[in-house]
């Protein structure tokens, strides 16, 4: 996806009215989990430029449903919410997977069956600071997790949606496939953006 094309993408977003520019936000932020891909994405809403916060707050639920995507406030402090969005069966398989399970064992989620249970003790958890753990949750593989935790110095392969230690080229491979996602909401909103001038 070029420079160009996504800076084309925000100028055309900031046209839209409060509701859409919201959604179209979210669904490009989000892609590559609303495409289930990745078990879930993470964004910040703030009031600067445009008062974020207060739609997010005044169109979530609407949005949410319309995206089909469940989503956790993890943190929310004055003027800024921390939310996680996620498709239910996507997180769980992912929090079930042998590896994952084992490593989030070892981090205090023993016996929580639900995704709820788990999103419940990860947002406790933020209360503090951001959680190694969230990693999990957020798709990176446990072994680029567990390379970030050790912080021995090792230098990362690769950075862009996480830090890669390991397995580059299935990393990039990643990157790509979440890339293509967001390219196709890139172009969904530009074409409406032509539709309109």
């Amino acid at each position: 996806m070029s420079k160009a094309c996504v800076h084309d993408f925000f100028r055309a977003l900031d046209r839209f009215e409060d509701r859409d520019f919201l959604f179209y936000k979210i669904q490009y932020d989000i892609a590559p989990t609303l495409a289930e891909i990745k078990p879930s994405s993470l964004m910040t809403f703030v009031n600067h430029k445009r008062e974020m916060l207060t739609l997010w707050d005044r169109y979530k639920e609407g949005i949410c449903q319309q995206l089909r995507v469940c989503y956790c406030e993890l943190r929310r402090k004055d003027d800024r919410v921390i939310v996680l969005f996620y498709r239910d069966e996507t997180l769980a398989n992912c929090l079930a997977f042998w590896k994952n399970k084992n490593f989030l064992k070892g981090q205090g989620y023993a016996d929580l069956p639900k995704v709820e249970d788990s999103l419940c003790l990860l947002r406790q958890r933020f209360e503090e600071e951001c959680p190694h753990e969230l990693g999990i949750f957020l798709g990176y593989p446990v072994e680029d997790v567990t390379a970030f935790m050790k912080g021995n110095g090792a230098p990362c392969l690769a950075c862009k949606y996480w830090k890669v230690y390991q397995d580059v080229e299935n990393a990039l491979k990643t990157f790509e496939a979440y890339d293509e996602e967001r390219e196709k909401v890139v172009q969904a909103v530009l074409s409406i953006q032509r539709k309109s001038a």
